[in-house]
């Protein structure tokens, strides 16, 4: 549990990050960028959410 609240911090670092990037350049190619790692993001939340499920289905 620790390891995904670790994931989310740095996701919001990320995002905020590429944020300011984009607020400060003007460069949308930043706004790709925080697309992209949202999507990461939550394929990785529902493979997690997919595990989670099948391991109290398991251990029932």
């Amino acid at each position: 549990m620790i390891v995904i609240r670790l994931l989310l911090v740095a996701l919001l670092i990320s995002v905020a990050a590429l944020g300011l990037a984009w607020l400060f350049s003007g460069n949308r190619q930043y706004l790709g960028y925080i697309v992209r790692v949202l999507r990461f993001a939550l394929v990785v939340g529902v493979v997690a959410a997919l595990f989670y499920v099948v391991e109290r289905l398991i251990l029932r």
